[in-house]
C-alpha cells in the first residue's frame, strides 16, 4: 500500500468522524439551528443595508440555507449512500415545503407556507401568535392555498426588525 493510499483512507475516515461529531453536537444542541441563521441574516442584510421586502427575502433565504445545511450535517453517514433518485425525490419535496414571499407592500405581506395546508394545529398557533403580536393589525389565512396575509402597522421598528419579528413568529408556531 503507497503512502497516498493510507493518507487518502486516513483523509475519509477523518471527514466521516467529523461529520459524526457535527450531526451529534447539532443534535445535542438544537438551538444552535435557531441562532447561527438569524445572526448570519442580520450581518448580511446589516453589510448589504437591505430594508424591508428585500431584508425579509435575504432572511428567508438565509434561513432556508441553513435548514438544508443542518440537515446535510445531520444525516449519518449511511444515509449519504441512498440512491440518487432517491435523493432526487426528497429534494424536489422539500423545495415544495419552503416558505416564500408571494407579495409585500409597505404595512402588508403575504406569504406562502406549505406547512399551513398540512398541519392544523400549526395553522392556529401561527395566527395565535400573530395576532398577538402588537404590530400585527389583521391576519387573513388561507389553507387551501398556504397563503397568509398580514397587515401590520411597523410603528417604530425597521423592516429588518420585523422581518425578524415575522421569522422568529413563524419559528415560535414550529417550535410549539
Amino acid at each position: 500500500m503507497t503512502n497516498a493510499t493510507v493518507t487518502a483512507e486516513n483523509s475519509a475516515i477523518t471527514t466521516t468522524e467529523n461529520k459524526e461529531q457535527i450531526a451529534t453536537f447539532l443534535k445535542e444542541h438544537e438551538e444552535v439551528e435557531m441562532i447561527i441563521p438569524v445572526m448570519f441574516g442580520l450581518f448580511v442584510t446589516s453589510q448589504f443595508q437591505l430594508r424591508g421586502a428585500k431584508a425579509l427575502l435575504v432572511n428567508l433565504g438565509v434561513a432556508t440555507v441553513f435548514r438544508q445545511l443542518f440537515k446535510e450535517l445531520k444525516k449519518s453517514p449511511s444515509q449519504d449512500t441512498q440512491s440518487s433518485t432517491t435523493q432526487n425525490q426528497t429534494n424536489v419535496s422539500e423545495d415544495e415545503e419552503e416558505m416564500s414571499i408571494l407579495h409585500s407592500v409597505k404595512g402588508r405581506v403575504r406569504l406562502r407556507i406549505p406547512q399551513i395546508k398540512k398541519d392544523a394545529l400549526f395553522a392556529k398557533r401561527l395566527e395565535r401568535l400573530l395576532n398577538d403580536d402588537d404590530n400585527v393589525l389583521n391576519v387573513r389565512m388561507n389553507r387551501t392555498v398556504s397563503s397568509v396575509v398580514i397587515k401590520y402597522d411597523a410603528g417604530n421598528l425597521s423592516d429588518m426588525d420585523l422581518g425578524f419579528k415575522l421569522m422568529s413568529i413563524i419559528d415560535a408556531a414550529k417550535g410549539e
